[in-house]
């Protein structure tokens, strides 16, 4: 009889030890799809989405991809007269490992009549409770359209020469940045700073005298050949719907988020640097976000870019996003 009363006795505390032993449950896996668009006062427009997996609170994988066309104007011309398409096919992760994360990308960029590249990025990042210490680390290779030019005037050890040819010139150029986010659960400001350094141009040419003692082609000498490629990067690289897949020299970024029970609100300033003019742009996006309900978000985009060269665009965009486990 008593060890019928000890068992009887016993079986709450073990019942308790077992529910102890029992492995916490795993988050379900996740995929969200964020859709959007965008349009300028210069004629310029883009269309992006984004497809994140997340399997695991730990891992998060993504494939996304942006379509922009930018006008052709008298100020900055295209060099065949017609608006530039740019096309960008990002895929990459990241995985968790507790305060320490890692982070890869790929991105192949293709601007129609002007250039095509492909980077590669790591981003290794620190969680210290609610702050984030991240970096970044790049490198891209971009290839130019082939370069037709007739009679341009390059300086030259022996004085002022002109040339007629062409070439199919390459440049590579390597990124460092840092960013720095606080994750609270209504305040979250952020900023961020990248800088790329440039080599020299490599590649074929049927005129040896643009080269320079080291085989490559000066940055200055391709601005003079280039002509009116020039000024038209520098538009692409200041506007909003291309100005990311342009060749910068270096941007930097600081916003502020609060996150709200049914709305989220954001503000944006950006200064982006042209790598071949060296002129500057300034970008100012404000964000208004509905949560529609728990898996579903609109947000709405409005906000103006300023450059030295080309003055003021303003510009408005609406994103969906939507995620299949409650999340907003």
């Amino acid at each position: 009889m008593k060890w019928i009363v000890l068992v009887a006795a016993s079986l709450p505390a073990l019942a308790q030890s077992s529910a102890d032993l029992e492995p916490t449950p795993s988050r379900p896996p996740n995929l969200t799809l964020k859709l959007g668009g965008l349009a300028d006062s210069a004629g310029g427009q883009d269309l992006h989405g984004k497809l994140t997996w997340s399997p695991s609170g730990s891992l998060n994988l993504f494939l996304s991809g942006v379509r922009s066309n930018l006008a052709s104007t008298t100020q900055a011309p295209s060099p065949d007269g017609t608006s530039t398409t740019t096309t960008t096919t990002s895929l990459g992760g990241d995985r968790s490992f507790g305060v320490f994360d890692l982070g890869l990308r790929y991105d192949q960029t293709d601007m129609s009549g002007l250039l095509a590249y492909k980077r590669y990025g790591v981003q290794p990042a620190f969680d210290l409770g609610a702050w984030r210490l991240g970096f970044e680390f790049t490198r891209r290779t971009t290839e130019f359209d082939r370069l037709h030019f007739t009679s341009r005037p390059i300086s030259t050890p022996t004085g002022i020469v002109y040339v007629t040819g062409y070439a199919d010139l390459r440049v590579t150029d390597t990124g460092i940045g840092a960013n720095l986010d606080y994750l609270g659960e209504v305040w979250r400001p952020y900023c961020s700073y990248i800088h790329y350094d440039y080599g020299s141009l490599h590649g074929e040419t049927d005129v040896g005298r643009i080269r320079n003692s080291a085989g490559g082609v000066s940055p200055e000498i391709f601005a003079i050949l280039a002509g009116r490629l020039v000024s038209r990067l520098e538009r692409l690289s200041a506007s909003m719907v291309s100005g990311r897949a342009s060749l910068l020299d270096w941007t930097a970024t600081a916003g502020l988020e609060a996150d709200l029970r049914r709305t989220r609100w954001g503000l944006e300033a950006t200064r982006d640097v042209d790598h071949m003019t060296g002129e500057s742009s300034d970008t100012l996006t404000g964000t208004a976000g509905w949560k529609v309900n728990s898996r579903f978000l609109l947000e709405l985009q409005l906000g103006a870019t300023r450059s030295e060269a080309f003055g003021t665009d303003r510009f408005a965009g609406l994103t969906f996003t939507f995620r299949t486990r409650p999340g907003f």
